[in-house]
């Protein structure tokens, strides 16, 4: 396999993952105004995951990149940057689908950040609604952080 065509694979499984990671951030925005704590713990746990699958990816990207540098160095006998650009990749190649790919990730990317920044305002007010009301707990005179011990109270006859 060429190395160009394996730097399209690799890509597209990005853009396969960051799509995946779109999703998961808009489920978790949902479980996040529903106050479906479960829910949020359980996408946290699959994010994590997706995103070590993500930074595999991009590990062997910057490798297929690096070698594609060199590769192109022997033919050209001009040495090429290993930082190559998308944009710079479909110019030397003349491969248009470098452009779609590069089109995508940064939509998704951009879409991501949005999301992302979203969900984090939510958690913020989630954790001040929280810390509120524990203020609150505690002007009453309640601290709910003492474990107490129960008593019966019983009624005799």
């Amino acid at each position: 396999m060429k190395t160009t065509d394996a730097l399209k694979k690799i890509l597209n499984e990005q853009v396969l993952g960051y799509k995946a990671l779109f999703e998961l951030l808009q489920v978790e925005r949902q479980s996040l105004v529903d106050f479906n704590e479960q829910s949020v713990e359980k996408l946290s746990k699959e994010k994590d995951t997706l995103v070590l699958k993500l930074r595999l990816l991009e590990d062997e990207r910057v490798r297929l990149m690096r070698k594609y540098s060199l590769e192109a160095s022997k033919e050209t006998k001009v040495r090429q940057s290993a930082d190559i650009s998308l944009k710079d990749l479909a110019e030397l190649t003349g491969d248009s689908a470098f452009l779609d790919i590069r089109s995508k990730l940064r939509s998704l990317l951009q879409s991501i950040e949005e999301l992302n920044d979203y969900n984090k305002i939510l958690i913020e007010r989630s954790i001040n609604y929280l810390k509120n009301n524990l203020n609150f707990l505690r002007t009453l005179g309640i601290n709910p952080n003492i474990q107490r011990k129960g008593f019966f109270i019983t009624k005799e006859a």
